[in-house]
C-alpha cells in the first residue's frame, strides 16, 4: 500500500472540519465527518456513515455532531457553506465508492468560509492492484 500526500497553500480563516474515508472490511467504505485539527482529536465529535452516501445522509452527518452551531455560525462569525460541505461528502464517497484501490483518504483540514470550501492538506493510501 502506498501514501500520497497533498499540501495546499494556508489560507486563513475558514472554519476547519475534516472529512475522510477508510475502507472497513466488513462494510466496506466509511465516511467520517467532525471539526477538523485537535477537535477530532481531543473531542472526537465526529459522525460515521456507509458510502455511497445520499443527499439526506450527508445533512444528517453535518447536524448529528455537537459542535454544529459553529457551523450555523455562532458568536458573530458568518455561517459555514454547509451546502458546499455537503456537496464534498456526497463527491467524497461517490469517490471511494467508485475506486476500491483507495484504503483511506483523509482531508484535514478542509476549510469552510461562508461561500465555498478548500481542502489545505489531504492524505490518500492507496492499496496495489490486485
Amino acid at each position: 500500500m502506498g501514501w500520497l500526500q497533498v499540501l495546499q497553500r494556508y489560507h486563513p480563516g475558514g472554519l476547519e472540519v475534516i472529512l475522510g474515508a477508510k475502507r472497513d472490511a466488513e462494510f466496506g467504505p466509511v465516511i467520517i465527518f467532525g471539526l477538523g485539527g485537535i477537535y477530532t482529536e481531543v473531542l472526537k465529535d465526529v459522525s460515521f456513515r456507509l458510502a455511497p452516501l445520499t443527499e439526506k445522509e450527508a445533512w444528517e452527518m453535518l447536524a448529528e455532531i455537537k459542535s454544529f452551531p459553529l457551523l450555523s455560525g455562532a458568536r458573530g462569525v458568518p455561517p459555514a457553506d454547509k451546502a458546499a460541505l455537503v456537496d464534498s461528502l456526497l463527491r467524497l464517497g461517490r469517490l471511494v465508492t467508485d475506486f476500491p484501490q483507495i484504503a483511506e483518504l483523509d482531508i484535514n483540514p478542509l476549510a469552510v468560509w461562508p461561500k465555498g470550501v478548500l481542502a489545505l492538506d489531504a492524505r490518500t493510501a492507496v492499496r496495489d492492484p490486485v
